[in-house]
C-alpha cells in the first residue's frame, strides 16, 4: 500500500472542525461537493443526505447499518484484515434493506463491505453490482419483488442468497453458498465455487465452476434438469454426481475427498499446482475463482480515507490543523 497525504478543502474543514479525531469517517460526494460524517452512525447520516448517483466512501471500522433506498455507490476499505500490514476492513453491523424505486436511472454499486447479518431485497432492483464484498445472507422479502441483472464479482456469500421471483443474476469469480432462484428467473456462474445446497437452483448456467454440495437436510444434492454446465467439477451428497440430471460431457464428478484435496491448505479456495494443471476451463485456464479473465482479488483500488484528524480549535492566527491520510492500492 502507498500513502498519500492531502490537505482538506475548505468545505470539508467547515464540516469537520468540531471533531478532534475520528477513525470512523464517511465521505459523501455529491455533484463535486464533498461532505464528511463521523462516528458509528456516519453511514446513516451520509445516506440520509445522499441523492441518487452519489458516492459514499467509508474508512475502515464498524458502522451501524442503514437501509439503502437510493441508487448510490457505496465503497468500503475492503473485507480483509492484516495486523502486519495495518489493513482493516469496513464492516456494516446489523440487518438492512435494499429498496430502490425502479424508475431511477442510476444504479446501485456496493464494493469492499464486510457484513455478517441479513440484507433483504424489496421492490424492483435494476442493474445493481456487488463486488469485493463478504456477505452472510441475502434474501427476498416477498413474491412481488424482482432483481433484474444483478452482477456479483469477487464476492463471498457465506450462508445463502435467495433471489426474488423471476430475477436474473450473474456471479463471476465468487463463492456462492446455497444460491436459490426456485421461484423462477435465471442465474449464471462463471469461475465460481458453490458449497452446500444446489437443489434450489433453476435455469442456471455454470462454467469453469467447482461444486461441493454437502447434505444440509434437504435430500440428495443434484442440479435441476433445467440447468446447464460446462467444464465444471464437483461432488454431491446422495447422488452419483451433481451433474446427474444434465449433460456430463465436459463435466467431471469427483468424490468429496477429491474435491477437498483440490485446494491448498490454509488458503481461500486456492487450487494446488496439480489441480491447476489437471482441471482447466473452457478458456484453458484453471477452474475456480482464481481462473478466468478476472481472478478473485479483494484489494480495493479506489483511494480510502484511513485517518481524519482535525484540531479542536484554530490557532491564534486563525489556522486550523488538519491531517488526513489516504491509502490506495499499488
Amino acid at each position: 500500500m502507498k500513502k498519500l497525504f492531502i490537505s482538506l478543502v475548505a468545505a470539508i474543514v467547515a464540516a469537520t472542525a468540531t471533531f478532534a479525531q475520528s477513525s470512523l469517517v464517511a465521505t459523501l460526494s455529491h455533484q463535486g461537493e464533498v461532505s464528511v460524517f463521523h462516528g458509528a452512525n456516519s453511514l446513516r447520516q451520509a445516506m440520509e443526505a445522499a441523492d441518487h448517483g452519489d458516492i459514499i466512501t467509508l474508512a475502515s471500522g464498524r458502522y451501524n447499518a442503514a437501509n439503502i433506498d437510493k441508487a448510490i455507490t457505496l465503497r468500503g476499505a475492503g473485507v480483509e484484515e492484516d495486523t502486519i500490514t495495518g489493513a482493516f476492513r469496513t464492516q456494516i453491523v446489523g440487518n438492512f434493506n435494499i429498496n430502490i424505486a425502479d424508475t431511477i436511472s442510476e444504479h446501485l454499486t456496493i464494493e469492499g463491505i464486510y457484513h455478517e447479518s441479513t440484507i433483504t431485497f424489496y421492490g424492483t432492483l435494476n442493474n445493481a453490482m456487488l463486488q469485493k464484498c463478504r456477505f452472510a445472507t441475502i434474501e427476498n422479502s416477498n413474491f412481488g419483488n424482482t432483481v433484474n441483472s444483478l452482477t456479483c464479482i469477487h464476492c463471498n456469500i457465506v450462508t445463502r442468497i435467495v433471489l426474488p421471483q423471476n430475477s436474473s443474476a450473474s456471479f463471476i469469480s465468487c463463492v456462492v453458498t446455497s444460491p436459490s432462484n426456485q421461484y423462477g428467473g435465471t442465474m449464471e456462474f462463471t469461475n465460481c465455487i458453490i458449497p452446500n445446497d444446489i437443489i434450489y437452483i433453476r435455469n442456471a448456467f455454470f462454467q469453469n465452476c467447482i461444486l461441493n454440495a454437502y447434505y444440509t437436510g434437504f435430500g440428495s444434492q443434484r442440479l435441476s434438469g433445467t440447468c446447464m454446465a460446462t467444464y465444471c467439477v464437483g461432488w454431491s451428497y446422495g447422488a452419483s454426481s451433481p451433474f446427474e440430471n444434465i449433460s456430463k460431457t465436459t463435466n467431471t464428478a469427483l468424490s468429496q475427498e477429491q474435491v477437498n484435496a483440490l485446494f491448498k491448505p490454509n488458503t481461500f479456495y486456492e487450487l494446488t499446482d496439480e489441480a491447476k494443471s489437471e482441471y482447466v476451463g473452457i478458456d484453458g485456464m484453471e477452474i475456480g475463482i482464481y481462473g478466468g479473465n478476472i481472478p478473485y482479488d479483494t484489494r480495493i483500488l479506489s483511494p480510502q480515507i484511513t485517518k481524519c484528524k482535525v484540531a479542536a480549535k484554530t490557532t491564534a492566527d486563525g489556522k486550523l490543523s488538519v491531517d488526513i491520510e489516504v491509502k490506495a492500492a499499488e
